[in-house]
């Protein structure tokens, strides 16, 4: 599938759906009064509280680790684990270092927290280390093993 060429630019794109919104919201107003139409179109333009400035960050790039089959081969986690943890193709997830970092403490059993940003892979420290944990149990425990605590339900759904 072939994109289009577009000169536009992501202020462009802003810009096009601030006006989208703009004018949606217009859609719902029929004010009568002249004093009161001007304030809510001033409160409408282009510096209004409904729509702050773009922000915009660059994500930083991650160092790779070693993927799951690697880790599998070193013994820091279950041959059936790292059957698991597989892309649609069936290719091995490979690790960010901090995943791998974390995964290795899991293994030793020391505590570890995390800290990095979205969409670098959190819930793979400690996914990854739960199901190697129930894996490697001949018979699993009668008492629950681990609990995950979502913020917010948009986390839970992208989980799932």
């Amino acid at each position: 599938m072939s994109v289009p060429h577009t000169s536009a630019t992501l202020f462009d794109l802003h810009r096009a759906a601030l006006d989208e919104y703009r004018s949606f919201v217009r859609s719902y107003l029929n004010i009568a009064n002249p004093r009161i139409r001007e304030y809510v179109d001033s409160q409408l333009g282009e510096t209004s509280p409904l729509w702050p400035e773009p922000l915009i960050q660059l994500s930083p790039t991650y160092a790779y680790g070693l993927d799951v089959d690697e880790l599998a081969g070193q013994g820091k986690i279950a041959r059936e684990t790292a059957a698991i943890f597989r892309t649609d193709k069936g290719q091995p997830f490979r690790l960010y270092r901090h995943q791998q970092q974390a995964i290795e403490h899991a293994a030793q059993g020391r505590s570890f927290v995390v800290t990095s940003g979205t969409g670098s892979g959190k819930s793979l420290c400690y996914f990854i280390p739960i199901a190697d944990y129930l894996l490697r149990q001949p018979k699993l425990p009668e008492r629950v093993v681990a609990l995950v605590v979502y913020p917010m339900n948009a986390l839970v759904n992208s989980q799932l």
